[in-house]
């Protein structure tokens, strides 16, 4: 601000008198500016005084108004009423409080959540799901799960879960929170949902997802926890594309090392949530997050899917070595081979994916925590010693009590993958895996694949 005598040319003499100019639109030389359109125009904008000199501020066109007396020593040139200071300032508050407000979501009341799903997974989750549902306000108490109706020692196992609160066909010995509602009839399940959580196995979605359309609620956001991919003419599908294109919504991942059983049993345990929305990956922390299930979070969906899906194929790997009595070191070896491969194929088919994303849970401690735990592993492990009497159909149908094995199928759509693009020789262990798993090559060929000196596996693969 200027005082009069610091003003050039500006000569001492009486008091002078200078009414409270206010600017609204007119130009600094008397004409009438251009007035600003749209929503972030308000009338009562002021033009800061600071650093005008004295002549351009005598040309400011000036509203009648009681002069205020200067005395020329000290003070400023120009006042503006503390009061209207204050009420310009309340006026462009809320101005700009109205603008945010009309960019931000209405709120429609607590989220409804629903799993479209109940194996020991699905179950796992909705231990997690139901409780946090129960105490945040802004997620709706009670939880549907859709559960494919079946009979367990001559009851309804629906009837079972919403009486005992158990799921004692896929995770016996485990109490669920009474919140979660078992539904038989997937559209029912659904009906009005504002978020729908996936945890099935992937060759039942096709036929899921279509009895699913329009019973959600019209900004229904989908999460996809499917550890698998799918194979078509344009190459690797991913199935959060699948849901995402049937049911036209935004669609996220949870994948991370969370083996179902010490999920259930509440043992610490990190997750990573890979999203495309912001805002929809903050809604499915709040439902996914607790202080023993820590969720990490991934803008990079095809990043996380992938890993949660190749991580699968690997864990065969790793089985095979523990069925062949091979020792930690051959089993760190197949992990840190894998990895790379994982790494090559997810970059090689979905070039935005990040390098970052395989340090997150869902890359490499899913990986390792795969190869030493989980179903995978165990069934790749008495395939071998079947020495060929059993065949992995077999051994699930004996170890899985209707679970189902998705690393065989992800074997096999990626070995067409690679076959069809001819890759084969680039992925020496998921290629040697298929063989093994598909084609009845023996379980040391993968040691012979993986150790083979560069140019010479050719006859092997």
């Amino acid at each position: 601000m200027l005082a009069a005598s610091e003003v050039s040319g500006f000569a001492a003499g009486p008091p002078l008198a200078v009414p409270s100019i206010r600017l609204r639109g007119d130009s600094f030389f008397g004409a009438k500016a251009a007035q600003p359109k749209g929503p972030w125009h308000t009338s009562s904008t002021r033009m800061p005084l600071e650093g005008r000199t004295r002549s351009r501020l005598l040309c400011l066109k000036m509203e009648d108004e009681k002069p205020k007396t200067y005395t020329g020593q000290n003070e400023d040139l120009v006042d503006i009423r503390a009061e209207e200071v204050t009420s310009t300032r309340e006026r462009m508050l809320n101005t700009i409080s109205g603008i945010v407000k009309g960019l931000q979501p209405e709120d429609k009341g607590p989220k409804k959540v629903a799993i479209v799903g109940s194996g020991n997974w699905a179950c796992a989750i909705a231990c997690i799901v139901g409780n946090n549902c129960k105490r945040h306000k802004q997620l709706e108490d009670n939880v549907n799960m859709w559960v494919f109706e079946e009979e367990v020692d001559g009851r309804k196992l629906t009837e079972i879960i919403n009486t005992e609160h158990e799921n004692t066909k896929y995770l016996p010995g485990i109490k669920l929170p009474e919140n979660i509602i078992a539904v038989p009839d997937v559209g029912e399940a659904v009906k009005d949902a504002d978020v729908l959580i996936f945890c099935l196995p992937h060759q039942f979605l096709d036929k899921v997802c279509g009895q699913v359309k329009g019973k959600h609620a019209d900004e229904c956001i989908a999460v996809s926890l499917i550890k698998a991919v799918e194979f078509d003419d344009t190459g690797v599908v991913l199935i959060s594309d699948m849901i995402r294109k049937q049911l036209n919504m935004d669609v996220s991942v949870l994948m991370g090392a969370n083996l179902a059983g010490e999920v259930a049993k509440g043992s610490f345990c990190e997750t990573t949530i890979g999203y495309r929305v912001k805002r929809n990956g903050e809604l499915l922390k709040l439902v996914f997050n607790d202080p023993l299930f820590r969720v990490g979070m991934a803008q990079d969906v095809d990043g996380v899917e992938v890993c949660g899906a190749l991580k699968n194929v690997v864990a065969l790997g790793a089985g095979f070595c523990d069925g062949m009595g091979l020792g930690q070191n051959s089993k760190g070896a197949i992990i840190r081979i894998g990895l790379g491969e994982m790494v090559a194929f997810a970059q090689t088919h979905f070039p935005g994916v990040r390098d970052s994303t395989f340090f997150e849970s869902c890359g490499i401690a899913d990986l390792v925590v795969t190869c030493y735990g989980g179903r995978n592993r165990q069934c790749a492990e008495a395939f071998v010693k079947a020495d060929g009497a059993k065949t992995f159909e077999d051994i699930e149908k004996e170890l899985l009590n209707g679970q189902k094995l998705q690393g065989t199928l992800t074997a096999l759509e990626v070995f067409r993958i690679l076959e069809r693009d001819g890759q084969l020789e680039e992925y020496p262990l998921f290629t040697a895996i298929y063989r093994i798993a598909f084609e009845g090559a023996p379980p040391e060929s993968m040691i012979a694949a993986v150790s083979c000196i560069e140019n010479e596996c050719s006859a092997l693969l």
